[in-house]
C-alpha cells in the first residue's frame, strides 16, 4: 500500500537520513530510482543553502517533530529538487511531517507526505484557466460532491490537509454561493459557525451589506478572479454579539466545468488583523512621537525662560535649568516605560508636576488622598497631566506671571458605585476661548484613562482658565488585573 499509493511518501530516521520512499515520491522529486537517495542524509540528497528560506522552513518543521514527537505542517515551501549539475527546478510544496512510533511506543521515524502545489501557487500570478484544469484540485472537489460516495483513503487525506491548512479555505457552489467545503480556519474566523450547506448570505448575514456578495456575483458572472489585500470585514464572533472588525487578504478564484462554464468559486485567504492593526499603531505612534517632540522642545524653552525670569545670577540659573531638564528627562522616561505594578495618584502627580512647577514659588496646588492606581490608567493619567501642564505652560495659567493651577482628586460615593474624580482648574492666565478644532493634545486628554471600564472627561474653557474634570469607575481604576 505504501509503495503503490498515489500520494508521495518518504521516511526519515532520527538523523534525517532517508530510510525509504515510494514511487509517487520519486516521481514528484524527479528521481528515477530509490537507490539515488535512500540511505543518504536529506540535505545531501536535496542540497539547499543553509541561509535560504527553503532550508530553514524544512529544518524548523523537522526539528519540531524531533523535539515534540507531534505532527507538524508546512503550508507552502519553495524547494529546488534538481540534481547537482542540472538546471534549477524550483517547485512549491505542501508537507506534513508525522512521527512514527514502534510497538513499544518509542519514537523511531518521521513520515513526510509531500504535495506539489506549484500550479496552485501560480494561480494568483497568472489567473489562467488551464492551470486549474491541469491541477485538477477544484475539479476533484466538484466530483466528490456530485458523486456523493464513500470517501477514498486519498480523498480523506486531502480533506484532512484542506481542513488543517493555516489559512481559511472554502469552496462555494452555484450562483447562490453555497458552502460545499470550509476548513477549520474559516470556521474559526467566523466564530465557530457551521458553514457547509448554507449560502454565504445565510451563514454570514452580517457581510451582506458589506459588498462581499456583490464581489462573488461579479466573479461568478465574469469568470475573472478577485484579489483583496487588507480588506476590512465585520464578523460576528458570538451569537447575538456585535460584529467585530477584522482585516483579511483573500482570493476569489472561479471554478470551471469541462465546458468552460463557471460552476463555483474557490475562496482562500488569511486573517491579517494583527498585521494591519500593528501598522496602524505604528502610524499613530509616529504621529504621537512628532507631537510629543514638539511639546518637549516647547517645555525646554519654557523652562529656560521661566528660570531666567526668577533667577538672580547666571550660575544659579544654570544649575536650576540643569535640575529641571533632568526632571523632565525622568518624567519622559516614565511616560515611555509605564509601570510594572500599582503606584499612587499622588506619585503620578508629583513626578509630572515637578517638571512644570517652580519648587521655590509653587504655582500648582495639588491635593488629594493616597489612592492606588493600576499601571494602565497610571500611564494614561501621566500623559493627560503632561498635556494639561504643557498647554498651561505654553498658553494658559503658567505661561505668564500671576497664574496658578489647582489640582484635586478623590472618591465620589454618591452614585451606584464609587468613582475616582480629578479636577484641573487654571486661574489668572490669559483670556481663554473655546478652540475652533481639537488638536492632538486635546484629543489625547479626552481619550481618558485606558484600562478603566467607564471613564468620562469634560473640558470647559471658562474665562478665567481651562477646567478639566475626569471621572472613572473605581474598581477598574485600581484593579491591576482589569
Amino acid at each position: 500500500m505504501f509503495k503503490g499509493s498515489p500520494n508521495a511518501y518518504v521516511i526519515f530516521d532520527e538523523a534525517l537520513n532517508i530510510v525509504t520512499c515510494n514511487d509517487a515520491y520519486l516521481s514528484a522529486v524527479g528521481r528515477g530510482s530509490s537507490e539515488e537517495i535512500v540511505g543518504r542524509y536529506l540535505f545531501d540528497a536535496f542540497p539547499s543553502p543553509t541561509e535560504s528560506a527553503s532550508y530553514n522552513l524544512l529544518r524548523r518543521s523537522l526539528d519540531k517533530v524531533l523535539m515534540t514527537h507531534e505532527r507538524d505542517y508546512i503550508a507552502v515551501i519553495p524547494y529546488d529538487t534538481s540534481q547537482p549539475g542540472d538546471p534549477p527546478n524550483m517547485r512549491y510544496w505542501s508537507a506534513t511531517h508525522t512521527p512514527i512510533f514502534d510497538g513499544n511506543g518509542q519514537f523511531r521515524f518521521i513520515l513526510q507526505h509531500t504535495v506539489d502545489i506549484t500550479e496552485l501557487q501560480k494561480l494568483r500570478e497568472r489567473g489562467a484557466r488551464e492551470l486549474i484544469a491541469e491541477a485538477g484540485v477544484f475539479q476533484r472537489a466538484q466530483e466528490v460532491q456530485a458523486a456523493n460516495q464513500a470517501i477514498s483513503a486519498e480523498s480523506e487525506l486531502l480533506r484532512d490537509m484542506f481542513k488543517q491548512a493555516p489559512g481559511f479555505i472554502g469552496i462555494l457552489g452555484g450562483p447562490g454561493h453555497h458552502f460545499i467545503l470550509a476548513n477549520d480556519a474559516y470556521e474559526r474566523l467566523v466564530g465557530g459557525r457551521s458553514l457547509v450547506g448554507l449560502t454565504v448570505a445565510e451563514a454570514l448575514p452580517e457581510v451582506v451589506g458589506q459588498g462581499f456578495i456583490d464581489l462573488l456575483d461579479a466573479v461568478y458572472r465574469s469568470g475573472e478572479p478577485y484579489v483583496g489585500t487588507g480588506i476590512p470585514v465585520s464578523l460576528r464572533q458570538q451569537h447575538g454579539a456585535e460584529p467585530q472588525k477584522r482585516y483579511v487578504d483573500f482570493v476569489y478564484q472561479p471554478i470551471f466545468t469541462e465546458d468552460d462554464e463557471v460552476s463555483g468559486i474557490f475562496v482562500q485567504g488569511h486573517d491579517v488583523t494583527e498585521k494591519v492593526e500593528a501598522e496602524q499603531l505604528q502610524t499613530l505612534r509616529r504621529k504621537e512621537l512628532g507631537h510629543r517632540l514638539k511639546n518637549q522642545l516647547a517645555m525646554i524653552q519654557a523652562i529656560v525662560n521661566q528660570t531666567f525670569r526668577s533667577s538672580t545670577d547666571m550660575k544659579t540659573a544654570g544649575t536650576t535649568i540643569s535640575e529641571r531638564l533632568h526632571a523632565l528627562a525622568g518624567a519622559h522616561e516614565s511616560l515611555i516605560s509605564g509601570s510594572s505594578g500599582k503606584t499612587t495618584v499622588g506619585e503620578i502627580v508629583r513626578k509630572t508636576m515637578e517638571v512644570h512647577d517652580d519648587l521655590r514659588m509653587p504655582r500648582i496646588r495639588a491635593e488629594g488622598p493616597q489612592m492606588q492606581i493600576a499601571s494602565r490608567p497610571a500611564l494614561s493619567l501621566s500623559l493627560v497631566l503632561h498635556e494639561l501642564s504643557t498647554n498651561a505652560t505654553k498658553y494658559g495659567a503658567l505661561s505668564g506671571e500671576g497664574g496658578n493651577v489647582t489640582l484635586t482628586w478623590g472618591i465620589d460615593t454618591e452614585g451606584d458605585a464609587p468613582r475616582f474624580t480629578m479636577t484641573w482648574r487654571e486661574e489668572g492666565g490669559p483670556p481663554v476661548r473655546t478652540p475652533a478644532r481639537s488638536g492632538a493634545g486635546t484629543r489625547l486628554i479626552k481619550a481618558g484613562l485606558s484600562g478603566t471600564i467607564d471613564c468620562r472627561v469634560e473640558m470647559e474653557f471658562e474665562p478665567d482658565g481651562i477646567v478639566c474634570r475626569i471621572t472613572a469607575d473605581l474598581e477598574s481604576f485600581n484593579n491591576e488585573e482589569a
